[in-house]
C-alpha cells in the first residue's frame, strides 16, 4: 500500500484501523503515478492505515477522534482523496465516519457495530461500513451510496 518504509506505530495504543476500500486503494496502487502517503502518525498494519487515536481534551462524550491525514493520488493529480482525522461519531442512535475536508466534516462512513473484545488492558470495536451519499461523492461517484467498504477497529484503553 504505502511501501516500504512506511512508519510503524504501536498497536497497544489507541488506535483507528481501517482498510477503505480494498478495490480503490488496489486501483491507486496500480497506477504508474499513483500515490499513497501517509502523516501525522498514520501507520500501515497489513493492508490496512492505521490512524492513532487524538489526545484532545475537548472531545465530546458520543464521539472518538483521530489523528492524521492519508492521502490518495492518481491520474497526473486528477484523481485525489483525502482522508483527514477521521473521527467516529454517534449521534441520534446513527454511527458514522467523518473525516476532514477544506470545507469541513463530512460523514463517508454509516457504521454498524458488529462484535467487541477485550485483551490487554484494550477494548476492540469492530463495525461495519457503508459508503454514504457524501462519501460517494468524494470518490465521484466511482462508488454509490450503500456500498460495503471494508470493516474498520476502534481500539481504545478499557
Amino acid at each position: 500500500m504505502m511501501g516500504n518504509g512506511a512508519p510503524v506505530g504501536d498497536p497497544f495504543q489507541p488506535h483507528l484501523e481501517w482498510g477503505l476500500k480494498a478495490s480503490f486503494v488496489g486501483y491507486i496502487s496500480s497506477l504508474a503515478d499513483g500515490r499513497i502517503e501517509a502523516s501525522n502518525g498514520v501507520w500501515q498494519a497489513g493492508n490496512s492505515l492505521v490512524f492513532p487515536a487524538s489526545p484532545a481534551a475537548d472531545v465530546p462524550d458520543n464521539e472518538v477522534w483521530f489523528n492524521g491525514q492519508v492521502s490518495f493520488s492518481g491520474h497526473g493529480g486528477m484523481m485525489k482523496l483525502d482522508l483527514i482525522e477521521p473521527r467516529v461519531e454517534n449521534h441520534d442512535e446513527t454511527i458514522t465516519l467523518t473525516i476532514g475536508t477544506a470545507t469541513g466534516r463530512v460523514a463517508i462512513a454509516e457504521l454498524t457495530e458488529t462484535s467487541v473484545s477485550r485483551a490487554f488492558g484494550l477494548v476492540k470495536t469492530r463495525f461495519s461500513a457503508v459508503l454514504t451519499e457524501s462519501g460517494s461523492q468524494l470518490f465521484n461517484g466511482q462508488y454509490p451510496a450503500g456500498q460495503q467498504l471494508e470493516d474498520l477497529e476502534v481500539v481504545l484503553r478499557g
